[in-house]
Parts: C-alpha cells; structure tokens; sequence
C-alpha cells in the first residue's frame, strides 16, 4: 500500500462509530457527508527534518504538537460534530479527532468505538490481507481519571499503527498513528512524542507508550 493510499485509510479509520451510553449512537461514520472528501483534506507531508507544530482543537481545548502543519476537517452527520487534524509523513500518517458529544457530556464507549474503527476501515479492505486488527488492546486512566483506550493496529500486508481513545465527557479524542512495519521505528518514535506533548482540557496529558 503506498504512501498516500495509506493516509487515505487513515480517513477511513478516523471515521469510527462511536457509543455514548444511554441509548445515543453517534455517527456510523464522521466523514460520510463532509463539504470536502476526507481525500481531499490535504496536509503537509512530514519529512525526516519535520518541525513539530502545536495543534489546538479550540472547541475542545485539546492541544498536541504534530509533525507537520496538520489542516483541520469538519464533519457533521445526525447533528454531531467532529473535526480531525492528520499530517502525512514518509511512513503513512498520523493524527487526532475530536468528537462532540450530543447534549453535553456522557460516557464513552471507547472499545465499542475501536470496534466500529476497525470496522469501518475494514469496509475498504481490497483482500484479508488488508485488514487491519487490533492486539494488546489496554484500559487505563489519564492522571486525572479520565478513561483510555489504548490498541496496537496490524495487518498481513505488513501495515502497523497504534489508536487510542480518550472519554474527556464533554468529548472524545481518537488519535492514530499508520504505517508499516518497516517504519515502525520512526511511526513510534513520533507517536510517543505525539503522546507527550498532548494535553488535555484538565489540564493532564495521557500516559505515554
């Protein structure tokens, strides 16, 4: 899979269906009817001498820093809004979105939400050796509390990744990382300082790798 297929499929993933308890399903998929095609939510491509840019996500408050200069893309489906920050890089892509919960706060289903990821991602696949599984799938908290979702991405075409979500009540964070296997020094090397330098509303940052 080349590089910029690769980044498309990262839309795909990004496009998750995401469960809020209390009978509220979200969008089967946030990028079904946007203004712009997810494909055409071009960035900067990250290279080996990238500088990291600090990307806010003003609704939310979430900021982190990303290997590139990362274009927003908005997306409203069933009333529910969301907006993903991605960047291509040498290896495939890596990213955040942030999901708006409807009515204001609520809990997140965040395995329910890998799930559905998975799924949607997997719609796209060409052959079973595309689609892509989740391993080492991990519960945990932020600092203040706040329930993650932590997953290890693979696939027999030799793609590689790592998801993790984040329920912050008012919103969710799905951030994402995809390349290859041979690349996966370089796609963990930037996921960690991507985890690094995100910070959350409360003022916490997630737990690294």
């Amino acid at each position: 899979m080349t590089r910029p297929a690769r980044f498309r499929r990262l839309a795909l993933l990004a496009a998750s269906t995401t469960v809020i308890t209390g009978g509220v399903l979200l969008p089967t998929s946030a990028f079904a009817a946007p203004s712009t095609p997810p494909a055409a939510a071009t960035a900067a491509v990250a290279d080996a001498a990238a500088h990291w840019t600090q990307t806010t996500d003003d609704p939310s408050g979430v900021t982190a820093e990303l290997p590139g200069d990362a274009q927003m893309q908005k997306c409203t489906v069933n009333g529910i809004q969301g907006r993903a920050y991605q960047v291509a890089t040498d290896y495939g892509a890596i990213g955040f979105v942030v999901y708006d919960a409807p009515g204001g706060g609520g809990r997140w289903d965040l395995r329910g939400s890998l799930k559905n990821a998975l799924d949607n991602y997997n719609k796209g696949s060409r052959s079973a050796d595309e689609r892509l599984t989740a391993h080492d799938v991990r519960d945990s908290t932020t600092d203040a509390g706040q329930p993650v979702v932590d997953a290890a991405l693979s696939a027999r075409d030799g793609t590689a990744g790592h998801t993790r979500f984040v329920d912050l009540g008012d919103h969710m964070v799905q951030i994402l990382a995809i390349g290859t296997k041979d690349t996966r020094k370089t796609m963990d090397a930037d996921y960690r300082q991507f985890l690094s330098s995100l910070q959350l509303p409360s003022g916490t940052t997630t737990r690294s790798l």
